[in-house]
């Protein structure tokens, strides 16, 4: 059970770590190899800027599931009986 909870954070983490990243570098790195003209297809500065608030967003939504997965696991733990 808390082991889901931990996966959680983990992945949490992680996004937060790509919305922080320079998202320009990222797609050269990961996305430009794939078009024969990279600087054509190039994603325009609110492009990277929504995937960055897209990033820290699920992040965000991620780190407050783990919260709640936390705080409700003696409940989950107990058969759903209330103290």
């Amino acid at each position: 059970m808390i082991g889901m909870g931990i996966v959680m954070i983990l992945i949490a983490l992680w996004l937060a770590g790509l919305g922080l990243a320079d998202q320009k570098a990222l797609w050269w790195r990961f996305q430009a190899r794939r078009f024969s003209d990279p600087e054509a297809n190039e994603p325009s500065e609110s492009g990277y800027r929504a995937r960055r608030v897209l990033l820290l967003s699920c992040a965000t939504a991620m780190a407050v599931m783990a919260v709640w997965w936390f705080t409700n696991i003696d409940y989950f733990q107990s058969g759903g009986l209330e103290d």
